[in-house]
């Protein structure tokens, strides 16, 4: 292209002086520069390119660069960022070398400017022109993940082929260039139960993922370039976590669960729980207990614990000991929610026997019916709903005192009167709740008012009656689309309506449009229905893509009440049989309702109820130990004394007559020799002598001594006097009845027969000081 363009030039140059010569110009006077016949030159030189990674010696040829200047005194330059460094230029020949070994993965191409200048002056004989030379690549590099580690997770028993993770290998060669940038992937670990494409993409070779039998998997995933120099690869580790479904049944720890209740057992209290194991996790654990056979599916109720999976048994109405004494029936433990088609393993212990055994009490009050039914008009205040009466059936007779049960009645809508009455607080609304189920308490009461603890309760079915006060709307929210190049009285949507107030068989609803500035048109079938059909004809999607059209619908109730629903139409594309090919998706919209708010509210309530009460009953317990100590803990510690004395066995060790005689106010007939020595009282923090020890020794001895018939002298100090350094002090119970007069020792006959001996000297009597 530069050659025809210097030939075009010549051609021109010469044809504008064979131009002058003919009009005979007079010559310029010498020494004056003829600019404007000078012939423009240009550079000239071979395509700039090297390619990367060359085996041969430096320096490597790159190319020539060359321009049209035929002066001897000009030398070819290079200027920019890599000259010098990279490459150099010979200033005769405009040969360009390279003097490194290029890598085109670091820089793809190199911008230079060559210069065509006088060796003398250094000026430019043609102006510098910029060029590139570019580096061609070499499969020289191999695969590299983006990490070395990663993690995904599948469900477990997923079908052959589930996608598990896309593994991805970067190769830093041109993917411009045929097969430099490819990569093959293989796994070296994992291949039993995975395989991988060559996109990268992992996936399940097998449908037998249990998570129960193992729950993780390492796969090592090699990346390699075949066709690379040094055929080398590079491996990465996936981490494959199987996700938990619901696939196992709930199998029952034991096969008859025996209760033992009081006939007096609160409605709805728990009597006992009933225990499964499954072997899915926590989330996944949705047991549903049923009574699969036995007479008393409505006596008995079991609910769920979510938290522990395990059933509570309930009963549903009072029990009568006198009437029934024993229940038995199967139940059977389900999970609703298991997805059959993963299904594990079959569960074998699926039902179990249970045995509730009803023990008698006391009766509490009886209500007159086994359920109340009352009727109530919405949107009414106060008036009287009903009444309840329950009797006392034991001879006593005692007054009721009735109340409704919180948990029934959780939005305080009900009161009840000391005589069975129950009113109405706020105003109620059949929309809202149609029924009300209450439980009605009634209570003994003693002749002061108090309550004595027994108690019965009853279910009252409070029913709202309806009124005419909500407008007609939409059946069903619909989603109504027309192509855009739709026709005049195209059917766009058939319309109905319904009534959240109680719908009569002869409800009639009449719709019309609530503007007439639009390009529909509604029908009144007469029918309950209406037809949406196109006004005019096409629409302009330009304009609007959607279409809001209000629907007026009005119902024959007293009063008449008029309800305004808005259509939401979407203009469509459609091809040429009248099939939508694209149309406006509309944002779907959520919302929580006042009931569900109501509800969470309620729910994070009762939790922090909850939480508050067991945070106190630990700080109770707490404060209860920090004061003193249990029964068990001081009959412990009391019989680590038991080496002092042999209880009952050591009886003939002593005269238990002259304990009878005290007991009884009488003189003893003859006191013992050691009697004799009464034990010194020792005075607060002030311990007594070793001379009170010996004195007492000295007298035992004698006694031991002059008596022929009694024990040794080794059994004697069981009962003897310690001494002040003792820590024990006086074990014996001769001298302590004016210290110990107002301690109740009854509590020694349950300490066995060892104890009992004891227990009859310290019973009821106070003590006597006995005459020595």
């Amino acid at each position: 292209m530069r050659a025809l363009v210097l030939l075009l030039a010549v051609a021109g140059t010469c044809l504008v002086e064979a131009a002058a010569s003919s009009n005979a110009a007079p010559l310029d006077p010498p020494g004056v520069l003829l600019t404007h016949r000078r012939q423009k030159r240009d550079w000239i030189w071979n395509q700039m390119h090297i390619d990367e990674e060359k085996n041969t010696s430096l320096p490597h040829y790159v190319g020539k660069i060359k321009s049209s200047v035929n002066s001897k005194n000009a030398k070819y330059v290079l200027k920019g960022e890599s000259v010098g460094k990279v490459f150099q230029v010979s200033e005769d020949t405009g040969d360009v070398y390279a003097f490194e070994r290029l890598d085109r993965e670091k820089i793809s191409e190199y911008h230079l400017t060559a210069l065509v200048v006088d060796k003398d002056t250094k000026k430019n004989l043609e102006s510098p022109s910029s060029f590139t030379i570019k580096v061609h690549d070499v499969n020289d590099n191999w695969p590299v993940f983006t990490h070395r580690l990663f993690n995904a997770s599948v469900p477990e028993m997923s079908a052959v082929g589930t996608s598990v993770l896309r593994v991805t290998a970067v190769d830093a060669d041109d993917p411009t260039v045929a097969d430099h940038a490819s990569v093959m992937y293989q796994l070296l670990k994992g291949e039993e139960y995975f395989a991988i494409d060559n996109s990268g993409l992992i996936f399940t070779t097998t449908k037998n993922l249990d998570r129960e039998t193992q729950a993780k998997y390492e796969i090592v995933v090699e990346a390699r370039d075949a066709q690379g120099l040094r055929g080398e690869s590079g491996t990465a580790t996936v981490l494959v976590n199987l996700k938990d479904i619901n696939d196992n049944f709930p199998t029952f720890t034991q096969t008859k669960y025996i209760f033992a209740v009081p006939e007096d057992i609160r409605v709805g209290s728990s009597l006992g729980s009933l225990f499964v194991e499954d072997s899915d996790e926590p989330q996944n654990r949705m047991t549903k207990y049923s009574i699969v056979q036995g007479e008393y599916r409505d006596t008995f109720t079991i609910e769920t614990d979510p938290n522990h999976n395990e059933g509570i048994i309930k009963p549903m109405k009072p029990l009568d000991y006198e009437y029934i004494k024993q229940y038995v029936f199967t139940i059977e433990a389900t999970d609703p929610t298991i997805n059959l088609h993963y299904l594990s393993s079959v569960s074998i212990q699926k039902t179990a026997r249970v045995i509730i055994n009803v023990t008698d009490v006391d009766e509490p009050p009886n209500f007159h019916q086994p359920f109340y039914h009352f009727q109530l008009r919405e949107n009414q205040k106060k008036p009287l709903i009903g009444s309840v009466t329950a009797t006392d059936p034991d001879a006593a007779r005692r007054s009721i005192g009735y109340s409704i049960r919180k948990t029934s009645d959780k939005g305080q809508f009900f009161r009840i009167t000391k005589q069975g009455n129950i009113y109405n607080e706020k105003e109620l609304d059949r929309e809202i709740y149609p029924w009300y189920n209450l439980t009605v308490e009634a209570k003994e009461l003693d002749s002061s008012g108090y309550p004595t603890g027994k108690e019965s309760i009853v279910q009252v079915y409070i029913e709202i009656m309806d009124e005419n006060d909500n407008p007609p709307e939409f059946a069903q929210p619909y989603e109504p689309r027309v192509c855009e190049n739709a026709a005049q009285g195209k059917l766009v949507v058939q319309i109905s309506a319904i009534d959240k107030d109680v719908t009569p068989r002869d409800v009639k609803f009449r719709f019309s449009l609530g503007t007439e500035d639009s390009n529909f048109t509604l029908t009144d079938n007469h029918d309950n229905t209406a037809n949406i059909t196109v006004k005019y004809g096409q629409f302009d999607r330009e304009r609007a893509k959607v279409h809001h059209l209000p629907v007026l619908i009005s119902d024959n109730g007293r009063p008449s009440l008029t309800g305004t629903s808005t259509l939401v139409v979407t203009i469509c594309k459609c091809n040429e049989h009248g099939e939508f090919t694209y149309c406006e998706e509309m944002a779907a919209q959520a919302g929580v309702s006042i009931q569900a708010l109501v509800a969470i509210f309620l729910c994070i309530l009762t939790i922090t109820v909850i939480t508050l009460l067991i945070f106190l009953r630990r700080r109770l317990r707490k404060q209860a130990r920090a004061h003193g100590k249990s029964v068990p803990e001081i009959h412990e510690q009391l019989v680590t004394y038991d080496e002092e004395g042999g209880g009952e066995m050591d009886t003939t060790s002593y005269d238990v007559s002259v304990l009878h005689s005290a007991r009884r106010g009488a003189p003893p007939p003859r006191p013992a020799l050691y009697a004799q020595v009464q034990k010194p009282r020792p005075a607060p923090a002030v311990h007594a002598g070793p001379g009170e020890m010996a004195a007492m020794i000295e007298a035992k001895k004698d006694e031991a001594d002059r008596d022929g018939g009694g024990p040794p002298y080794d059994t004697l100090h069981i009962y003897g006097y310690e001494g002040a350094e003792s820590v024990a002090e006086s074990l014996s119970s001769l001298g302590s009845g004016a210290s110990d007069a107002d301690v109740d020792y009854d509590f020694l006959s349950d300490w066995g027969p060892r104890f009992r001996m004891l227990a009859e000297l310290y019973r009821a009597e106070p003590p006597q000081e006995l005459p020595y």
